[in-house]
């Protein structure tokens, strides 16, 4: 670097410290602005990737159950076979009557005496039937029940989507309410950085005229107050990051064991680190420019 690049650079370093320095108020507050911010919309992300995650492994889960007529209960691997066949079927895992009955012994602990006066066991056999990801709605899930129940030794099909489809539609709203919140929140966040900026533009008009009759570069002048938003963008991720451990730890002494899956980090810590001070950064910067392009302009 030339010792011009180098007393340039140092100028705009120096200059723009300067200015954070001298407006302390504003610099945190605009960075505290741009935490919470980023911490909220970041909350929504957690929630949402979260739920996502559960709502996939429900629907990776059995989707149907097909109950066998006890006078096929010797034909197991040919009717596996049949409805392995069948359009949409991801895999198939028999069930006997005997299985059935410890499963629902199981379930019932505690209460097993409902099951003494059974002289035989009433439960059918079965087949547990799981679908292709693209057959995981309720109408395609319909589509693949109807042709299994057409199979002639087919007692009946269970299935029950319709819980699933219902939480699926909750993420799908909740995934739009994080952008719009993400965008009404970005949108004030950089009104609120760019007008402060802009302060602090106006407070150096007539200097930043003398530089602009020297011969200064726009990217030059605007060089000192970029760094100036980079510089809030990078304490504002940071400022986020403490608000979301904070607010964690006080939402894991409340919420339900249950429900903490919602909360938890669904991707790595460094990452996360990453995208909040990039993003805070990002913002710091756009703020800037959007005040100095303005501003230049008249």
């Amino acid at each position: 670097m030339s010792k011009k690049g180098s007393a340039d650079f140092f100028y705009i370093l120096s200059d723009a410290f300067r200015s954070l320095r001298e407006n302390i108020g504003t610099t945190i507050l605009t960075s505290f602005t741009l935490a919470f911010s980023l911490s909220i919309f970041s909350l929504f992300v957690f929630v949402i990737m979260n739920l996502n995650g559960v709502v996939e492994g429900w629907g990776e889960k059995t989707q149907l159950v097909v109950y066998m007529k006890d006078s096929q209960a010797l034909q197991v691997e040919s009717s596996k076979a049949a409805v392995a066949k069948v359009p949409g079927v991801r895999s198939v895992e028999f069930v006997s009557k005997e299985e059935a009955l410890e499963r629902l012994t199981e379930e019932l602990k505690g209460h097993e005496g409902i099951l003494d006066g059974l002289d035989a066991n009433p439960l059918p056999a079965s087949f547990e039937v799981s679908v292709h990801e693209e057959f995981n709605q309720p109408e395609r899930i319909a589509e693949v029940a109807g042709r299994i129940k057409a199979l002639g030794w087919v007692e009946d099909v269970q299935y029950s989507m319709e819980w699933v489809e219902k939480l699926s539609a909750f993420v799908r709203f909740a995934q739009l309410s994080a952008i719009v919140i993400g965008v009404f929140l970005g949108a004030a966040t950089l009104f609120i950085m760019s007008n402060t900026i802009r302060l602090a533009v106006y407070a150096r008009k007539d200097e930043i005229e003398i530089m602009k009759l020297v011969g200064a570069s726009d990217m030059y002048v605007k060089a000192p107050f970029v760094l100036e938003g980079l510089i809030q963008g990078f304490f504002g991720g940071l400022l986020a990051l403490c608000v979301l451990a904070l607010g964690r730890y006080a939402l894991l002494g409340s919420v339900p064991s249950y429900l903490r899956f919602a909360v938890e980090l669904p991707f790595g810590a460094p990452v996360f680190l990453a995208a909040l001070i990039g993003g805070g950064m990002l913002m710091g910067v756009a703020g800037s420019l959007i005040s100095m392009n303005r501003f230049l302009k008249v």
